[in-house]
């Protein structure tokens, strides 16, 4: 199995510069790896720190202290330190992450926001296009939207969309971040179908999920952020 993800002592505290400089301690001496083909879940209770620790493995946020080591184009590359041009080159062909949200693009329509992966990473046109048809269909977003722009589309259609578009050509480590929250029982279904493909197409995945059935069918593995609480 090859090692995608190594995270060593990584620890965050978030400064309010606005409110006097007050500290507020997240974590301290997060230590984990995860392979190829797994789906590790993040687990605690809210507060504990999730999200943080997420956004900072895309980094998003940089941790306090630690390393944050990503295997990408053969190597592993700490993506704390890495100049922005590197963070940008593992972003488009390594690291994915998959938000609840969709930031929508004025009058880029659906499927070519779906395609765009596709066509970043080499795909032909003809192909983009009826590989993002597929995705949307099978996430049973109706045809009648796909040449529509998303941003009067309901929460739950922009997830879709936001989801098809992650999943189009999934990437080799995909970060992903409550992916059902507006989703019906089918579309969930979907959802755990599409995340065992990737897995099972050697993507590690790590991932929060409230939804506690999605987690226990996905989860190969957890982690439980609470056990790193750091002290005020």
């Amino acid at each position: 199995m090859t090692t995608m993800i190594l995270v060593e002592n990584v620890a965050k505290t978030f400064t309010l510069h606005n409110q006097g400089g007050v500290r507020l301690p997240v974590f301290d001496n997060v230590n984990f790896s995860v392979e190829a083909g797994e789906a590790l879940v993040l687990a605690g209770a809210s507060g504990a720190g999730k999200s943080s620790l997420l956004r900072i493995l895309y980094g998003n946020y940089r941790p306090t202290s630690g390393e944050i080591r990503i295997t990408h184009a053969g190597r592993a590359i700490d993506i704390v330190s890495a100049v922005p041009r590197t963070v940008l080159d593992i972003r488009r062909r390594t690291l994915g992450f998959v938000s609840q949200f969709l930031r929508v693009i004025p009058r880029v329509s659906a499927l070519d926001i779906v395609r765009d992966p596709l066509l970043a990473r080499g795909a032909s046109a003809d192909e983009a296009s009826e590989r993002a048809k597929a995705m949307l269909a099978r996430l049973n977003l109706p045809e009648r939207l796909w040449h529509l722009a998303p941003a009067t589309f309901s929460g739950g259609e922009q997830q879709r969309v936001n989801i098809a578009r992650s999943f189009v050509d999934p990437s080799p480590i995909m970060l992903i971040d409550e992916p059902t929250a507006s989703l019906d029982a089918a579309n969930r279904d979907v959802v755990v179908e599409l995340i065992s493909e990737a897995r099972a197409a050697g993507s590690a995945i790590v991932g929060i999920f409230h939804d506690e059935a999605v987690r226990e069918r996905v989860a190969t593995r957890y982690l439980d952020i609470t056990d790193f609480r750091k002290a005020a």
